[in-house]
């Protein structure tokens, strides 16, 4: 009973931790704090996108947090090129350009997940279209190879 307590175990697959990753992740931000600081807080829009996602998959976090972390992107060059500190950290987040790539990210990433359904239910409408021609197309072609008897059901 035990050995197969263990073998079930040691087979389902290990949970993600976040917990571990927040306990990786914080000696870095405590060394980069105007970095952390302002991805931080140009990332609110995905951390909006976490708390609604309920989903299985988590496809609206996934989208929304790579388009707002491209668009986060603006804000980490400036802040970089004006020098890594606290007071750059403030004038960067004051920039509303920075805020319009930021934010237009996270706009693209909500577009293109509720985007996506309508646009794959039309791909799916118009390959079964295609698919149901062929069909046609082929018993046409077989009627006139044989004649009327393969179109009457069988007596």
């Amino acid at each position: 009973m035990a050995e197969q307590a263990s073998q079930e175990t040691a087979k389902a697959p290990k949970a993600f931790k976040p917990a571990l990753l927040l306990i990786l992740l914080l000696p870095a931000a405590f060394l980069m704090a105007p970095l952390a600081i302002v991805l931080v807080a140009a990332l609110i829009p995905s951390v909006v996108a976490r708390i609604v996602d309920s989903g299985p998959g988590r496809y609206l976090t996934l989208t929304v947090f790579s388009l707002n972390l491209v668009g986060a992107l603006y804000f980490v060059q400036e802040l970089m090129s004006l020098g890594n500190d606290v007071a750059s950290a403030m004038i960067v987040l004051q920039d509303s350009i920075g805020w319009l790539a930021a934010l237009s990210g996270a706009g693209c990433g909500w577009l293109l997940f509720i985007a996506m359904p309508a646009l794959f239910a039309k791909l799916a409408e118009a390959q079964s279209a295609l698919r149901l021609r062929r069909v046609h197309r082929d018993q046409t072609q077989l009627t006139d190879e044989w004649g009327q008897v393969v179109t009457s059901p069988d007596q």
